[in-house]
């Protein structure tokens, strides 16, 4: 097996990196000709499954004596080889470092780094100065010093190359496929309902409450709505803080208190990914009206289990192209309200599980290709390295 190292991070501000991870190596565990093993710097023990059972190299830590410090900033900064890390994981036989930092052109071990987007530099109002600089300064930096960049969509690729064309020939896209737990091992949806008090119908948010997630267009739909006399529950899933604009969620709750619609959108916070998959499936439709994305995880677990969506009109959701999609201009209230009666009138439980049914036949092969697009970018990096 060609050893590939992986830097992960157990946070809960990272959820979709971790659920990015855990897609991933679903996917490779099933690939029937999998040539490839993923191994975690650090300790993979508190990492969720399937990802805690990686086999795993000790994190790399700097001698403290100032000599062997000084050689590893030559190393570095001068020789540009990767210094001491480089070194660790040339001596646990890593052929790659997969989606994390750059090491250095000169590096015997090549890295392959991952950009999500550039949310950063198409909307730069949600970002501080100072973010943005850091962030073109860490991407600029990957472009001279990475032997590959990866991408998770062809519009983030577009925008790479737009800021970074000299380094448009390192670049590849690997779109993700969402991975879900199988309904065997899912709680009983009637008992995960009462659990949360959902005695109706209802469309899932599986969102983060973050501003470019545009939540106040789903409230401005329902305002809209609740005059008809229609206005139907909306059940939201994920983080309710954001660092970037920490008044976010409590403007969202000041504006529902204002229309009196609490009662009708619903914050659950962060869940259980088993518990946000019952949600999913038992969901009316998924909707996600995002300002931006790089590769959207909603849109890609709604496809793993056939629900129908209803999404903003931005490249990347076009790009992901689900099936029975309705597409609405992300500020246009009007039409996500239209989009939500349509759901409404049209919704039929055996169309629902017809769908459930196919995306779960057409999955398995899904995670074939990904795991198999993502092992021939592996192997591309590393032959051209050593070529």
């Amino acid at each position: 097996m060609i050893r590939v190292a992986w830097i992960l991070v157990n946070d809960p501000a990272w959820i979709g990196g971790l659920n990015y991870f855990r897609n991933l190596m679903e996917a490779l565990l099933a690939f029937r000709d999998r040539l490839i093993e993923p191994v975690v710097v650090g300790n993979p023990a508190d990492l969720p499954s399937p990802l805690n059972l990686c086999p795993s190299i000790p994190r790399p830590t700097l001698p403290r004596l100032w000599p062997a410090r000084m050689r590893d900033s030559i190393d570095r900064k001068i020789l540009h080889n990767g210094g001491y890390f480089s070194k660790s994981l040339m001596k646990n036989e890593i052929r790659l470092l997969s989606h994390a930092q750059w090491l250095g052109l000169n590096s015997p071990v090549p890295a392959m780094c991952w950009i999500a987007d550039f949310q950063h530099r198409r909307l730069p109002e949600f970002f501080s100065t100072e973010e943005q600089n850091s962030r073109n300064s860490i991407h600029a930096a990957m472009a001279v010093n990475a032997q590959a960049i990866l991408l998770s969509s062809q519009d983030a690729r577009r925008d790479f190359c737009y800021f970074h064309p000299e380094a448009v020939k390192k670049t590849y896209v690997l779109p993700f496929v969402a991975h879900l737990p199988d309904a065997a091992v899912l709680p009983p949806a009637d008992t995960l309902l009462k659990h949360y008090a959902i005695a109706e119908p209802f469309f899932h948010v599986p969102n983060q409450l973050w501003a470019h997630k545009n939540h106040g267009v789903i409230v401005e739909a329902l305002r809209m709505l609740a005059a008809r006399g229609r206005c139907p529950l909306v059940v939201s899933t994920g983080l309710t803080e954001d660092y970037r604009n920490p008044a976010y969620f409590s403007s969202i709750s000041k504006r529902l208190d204002e229309i009196h619609l609490t009662d009708r959108f619903r914050f659950l916070g962060v869940v259980p990914y088993n518990h946000m998959a019952v949600l999913m499936r038992s969901s009316l439709a998924v909707i996600n009206p995002s300002l931006f994305e790089g590769w959207s995880t909603t849109v890609e677990e709604s496809k793993s289990l056939g629900k129908r969506l209803l999404l903003s009109n931005i490249a990347v959701h076009r790009e992901q192209a689900p099936g029975r999609s309705l597409y609405f201009e992300p500020h246009d209230q009007e039409a996500l309200a239209a989009h939500i009666l349509e759901v409404l009138e049209a919704f039929d439980p055996d169309r629902e599980r017809d769908e459930l049914e196919r995306a779960a036949r057409a999955l398995p092969e899904r995670m074939q290709q990904f795991a198999r697009a993502y092992q021939e970018i592996v192997l591309d990096v590393i032959a051209r390295h050593k070529g």
